[in-house]
């Protein structure tokens, strides 16, 4: 002999139907979390940008120069400006170069030519971006 409550739907139990949807909400929060952590870093590759700041009054003769410099490095590029293409008004953005996919050989190479070149072309620091921190 079945009792009443063993005879109801379980979405008519409030305890059943309050655990289903704790489990519900628990498996799409965690899986808000997980997906966007696989798609977006996990999966995305190497994204590594070096980011060289350059003194204030450099101009753009200076960044043209130091992409012509150290950007024709092995396994470097240089990143093309965005933004303004006015050289009063770019000659203040940062040079970046691209390193996705460098080897430490080919990065040490780059930095090398960045410390040489630092007082020719005003280099004031460098820094990476998407390297993961």
């Amino acid at each position: 002999m079945q009792t009443e409550a063993e005879q109801q739907p379980w979405w008519r139990d409030a305890r059943r139907r309050n655990r289903a949807a704790l489990v519900t909400f628990a498996v799409l929060a965690l899986g808000g979390i997980l997906f966007p952590a696989f798609s977006n870093y996990l999966f995305a590759g190497d994204r590594r940008v070096l980011v060289v700041t350059l003194e204030q009054d450099a101009g753009q003769t200076k960044r043209e120069g130091l992409k012509a410099t150290c950007g024709t490095l092995p396994g470097i590029s240089v990143v093309a400006d965005k933004g303004n293409s006015d050289p009063r008004i770019q000659g203040r953005f940062p040079v970046r170069f691209d390193i996705a996919g460098t080897t430490t050989q080919q990065e040490a190479a780059l930095l090398l030519c960045l410390n040489q070149n630092r007082e020719r072309f005003g280099v004031l620091g460098y820094l990476p971006e998407n390297d993961g921190n």
